[in-house]
């Protein structure tokens, strides 16, 4: 199955807020309930940063869940939230202005970070968003910006994935962003395979990846 090359509505400018809002809810939902957080725990939790950068951050839920998750056991975690688009930088500041939280505006293939900056760079749903010149340019940067690894979750692209994203989003949304979005998003995610090719590719050493549920992955240097 081949990876798609069409673009989703979220990559252009959304003119209604609104709309760019629910659409981040259903995000979040499919996070929550679909192996999103779940992966994000599995690729942090025995390297226990205390600073992450989280580039392409959306609507900041995955840098809140990390927050309360260190907070929860004891330790505290500065997680700065980066993403190229204003509009939703100001949604993540509204819902989750935790303090400890920054919101900085940004481009992930060339990050405003000297090199070593955080203990962990990473992105969430992120990669697929990018072709593979693109994809390799946010992966060096991760590498280099990141103290101890860089951490990569998304989406993997099957037949099942596609088919499962485009049923759910039918039953349980009516948002024209997720419906049409969602169903791209697996058709334009990579494979383990392929992500671990473009890690090579980016000057990561030691590469690996693992498959989460609910058709998720995590690619990390080591």
């Amino acid at each position: 199955m081949l990876r798609a090359a069409g673009r989703e509505l979220l990559d252009d400018t959304v003119e209604s807020i609104g709309e760019l809002e629910e659409n981040f809810s259903d995000i979040e939902r499919a996070n929550r309930w679909l192996g999103g957080l779940s992966a994000v725990q599995f690729a942090t939790r025995a390297l226990r940063p205390q600073t992450i950068l989280d580039v392409g951050c959306g609507s900041g839920d995955t840098a809140q869940f990390l927050a309360r998750t260190a907070r929860a056991q004891g330790r505290s975690v500065r997680v700065t939230c980066l993403d190229v688009n204003p509009d939703v930088l100001a949604i993540a500041r509204k819902r989750h202005g935790d303090p400890d939280l920054q919101f900085v505006t940004g481009n992930g293939e060339s990050l405003p970070f000297e090199e070593a900056s955080f203990d962990v760079a990473m992105c969430n749903l992120t990669l697929h968003h990018c072709d593979p010149g693109a994809a390799v340019a946010l992966l060096r940067e991760l590498r280099r910006v990141a103290r101890v690894a860089p951490v990569v979750t998304d989406l993997r692209r099957s037949r099942a994935a596609w088919a499962g994203a485009a049923l759910l989003v039918s039953i349980f949304t009516r948002n024209r962003l997720t419906r049409h979005d969602a169903p791209l998003s697996v058709l334009r995610a990579y494979t383990p395979l392929e992500a671990l090719a473009l890690a090579r590719e980016a000057g990561w050493k030691n590469p690996r990846v693992r498959r989460m549920p609910f058709y998720r992955m995590v690619l990390w240097d080591v």
